[in-house]
């Protein structure tokens, strides 16, 4: 098993029911501004898209309300299951969701014409997924990834105060102490990973690659499309 799934089955096994009141309240609302610059790059019309890392389905359900078909995938089982149930609430029974690793999907080759990913670059293996997103790809096909980043000049003295703000929040949300404890020193450890997926994409042939950096550079969109 690779490191990164090691640490993203013992940051998320217990927090999938309180996974997108967490989320927004911890990112101040950017994770939904993040989304939405997702969704800039997906087109509306009957397309298929595939999610990875779709945890709870917030991007999921967002994207199935933009194309026709829907799959999403994640490790974690337990956040399936809510994203299923929140899929059914909104009458959206055609999202199909897979257990599996974003590294070994289980589908075909050229199925799919969206393939997004969100929080998920600092738990993989970048290379392997992008040869995936090749492997699935149809031509022209577009993906976007979108991660944390590790922040320049002032703005990382108030990320590094932020996250001792959240270590002691954790004290009284066990659910959530390893996620606060730990994460910012896998986003250092990461902070590499939008070159990394630059230069796949670019080694992979992938045309039109760019990256967008967003609110004081704390995360960053990474977007391509297959040739």
């Amino acid at each position: 098993m690779h490191t990164g799934h090691e640490i993203a089955i013992r940051f998320f096994k217990h927090t999938s029911s309180m996974y997108d009141r967490v989320v927004r309240l911890t990112t101040f609302g950017q994770d939904a501004v993040w989304k939405r610059v997702m969704l800039r790059f997906v087109p509306e019309g009957d397309y298929t898209a595939l999610d990875l890392a779709c945890g709870t389905g917030i991007l999921t359900l967002a994207l199935r309300g933009k194309v026709s078909r829907v799959y999403g995938l994640d490790l974690m089982y337990n956040s399936l299951v809510i994203a299923d149930s929140k899929a059914r609430n909104l009458n959206y029974y055609d999202i199909v969701l897979l257990n599996a690793a974003a590294e070994f999907i289980p589908l075909r080759d050229g199925t799919v014409d969206i393939i997004t990913a969100s929080y998920l670059a600092k738990y993989c293996d970048i290379e392997k997924v992008v040869m995936e997103c090749k492997r699935l790809l149809r031509s022209g096909g577009i993906v976007v990834m979108h991660d944390f980043t590790y922040p320049r000049g002032t703005m990382r003295y108030l990320w590094h105060a932020y996250f001792m703000l959240l270590r002691l929040l954790g004290r009284f949300m066990y659910e959530w102490r390893s996620v606060f404890n730990e994460l910012d020193k896998v986003i250092v450890e990461r902070r590499c990973w939008v070159t990394e997926l630059i230069d796949a994409l670019n080694k992979h042939g992938f045309k039109d690659v760019g990256c967008i950096n967003l609110t004081f550079n704390t995360a960053a969109v990474v977007y391509a499309r297959k040739g």
